[in-house]
């Protein structure tokens, strides 16, 4: 038999490391990187503000962009950064999803890969559930979570939430939804134990549409 634990990043009862749950949203952030990356580098354009058409006199030349989207798109230095005061907003992208394919690299022993968005992004998926099962995995799971946080409040876009038609199987009540990108087919959002795969989401639509179909007895 299985002993329970509690996982390292939300502290909720698991059977491993990580939870289930925890494990299908770090999925769910890796796998939004890459079009979140092309969204990303979209909305470079500077924004453009109100004025009263003078101009005014610049000591210096303006940037080419957004200065927190060009902190995140990147290039960025390979090199460690040893003095504070030269790491200026969020960490680049690139920086740190290399950051952590190295780490899986080497203590895994594997051939290193190109360092573009799509390939570092399969690299981590490829290796996640070796990654959740490690004492750094509160660490990559906090600063991929601040990574989306500062990409989106940039893109502006989130995931959708669509509300399904059947019953949550625990509370009875219309709260299952699919959110994109959150690994799974199905969700209450009062229950948080209540997470279907596809599979398991089929079989409660089956059910439900037998329970309607049923002949009422006189």
């Amino acid at each position: 038999m299985t002993e329970s634990t509690t996982c390292v990043v939300c502290d909720r009862t698991a059977e491993t490391r990580t939870c289930v749950s925890c494990q299908a949203r770090l999925r769910g952030l890796l796998a939004q990187i890459p079009e979140q990356y092309v969204f990303l580098a979209m909305s470079r354009q500077r924004e453009q503000r109100g004025g009263d058409g003078r101009s005014s006199t610049r000591l210096h030349a303006p940037l080419p962009g957004r200065l927190d989207t060009l902190n995140l798109v990147g290039p960025y230095a390979r090199q460690s950064v040893t003095d504070a005061e030269d790491q200026i907003g969020e960490a680049p992208v690139l920086a740190v999803l290399e950051t952590w394919c190295q780490v899986v690299t080497e203590e895994r022993r594997l051939t290193p890969v190109r360092t573009h968005v799509s390939t570092l992004t399969n690299r981590l998926l490829t290796h996640l559930g070796w990654i959740c099962d490690q004492v750094w995995v509160v660490d990559f799971e906090l600063e991929l979570r601040e990574l989306m946080r500062a990409v989106k409040a940039i893109t502006r876009t989130d995931p959708r939430r669509v509300p399904l038609p059947v019953p949550c199987p625990s509370c009875e009540m219309l709260t299952l939804v699919r959110e994109d990108h959150s690994g799974w087919a199905a969700e209450c959002v009062l229950c948080s134990s209540v997470k279907l795969d596809e599979r398991d989401y089929q079989q409660l639509v089956r059910e439900a549409y037998q329970a309607v179909s049923k002949p009422q007895e006189a």
